[in-house]
């Protein structure tokens, strides 16, 4: 049971995007959760500039950062797994835009059927597609906004030296 500040957190991110088509929802949850995986990502990066962390995390490359940050573990296999899903979902939407898909279309369906983690919780589980859809990403949202307090920093390498160094 979720109870106190992080219930009234879950209930405003999916009254966020409740007035949202499912084409906007699909695609601008995803684009919350790009935001917030680049910050996850910087946050386990030493210094470095903004060329570097981009070759990281480069624009319009989700599934890249999504890459990335997993092998420098700012995510778990679980996570980057369940964003893969839902990049597919929102790729869906997005590449087929003129087909005005909704969250009912067989194809979309069946990839919400796949989401993991929209049945951890009993009191948010649905088989609504839309529902699995905001609940998995909710839960990917909570998931890496508690990880900016408590994923390290990766340390910078102190210089070697070189065998025919003097």
């Amino acid at each position: 049971m979720i109870f106190g500040e992080d219930r009234k957190k879950i209930l405003r991110f999916i009254d966020e995007f409740k007035s949202e088509s499912d084409r906007g929802c699909a695609v601008l949850v995803l684009c919350v959760l790009e935001d917030l995986l680049i910050e996850v990502v910087k946050h386990r990066l030493p210094p470095c500039s903004a060329d570097e962390l981009r070759a990281l995390a480069p624009f319009g490359r989700l599934s890249a950062t999504v890459s990335n940050a997993f092998l420098i573990g700012a995510i778990s296999q679980r996570e980057r797994d369940e964003l893969n899903r839902l990049i597919k979902i929102r790729n869906k939407f997005a590449h087929n835009a003129l087909q005005g898909l909704k969250f009912n279309h067989p194809d979309i369906t069946d990839m919400c059927k796949k989401l993991e983690l929209a049945d951890v919780f009993s009191e948010f589980s649905s088989q609504v597609p839309r529902a699995r859809f905001t609940v998995s990403a909710l839960l990917i949202y909570s998931s890496l906004h508690n990880s900016l307090g408590i994923v390290e920093k990766l340390k910078t390498l102190e210089s070697r030296t070189y065998v025919l160094e003097p």
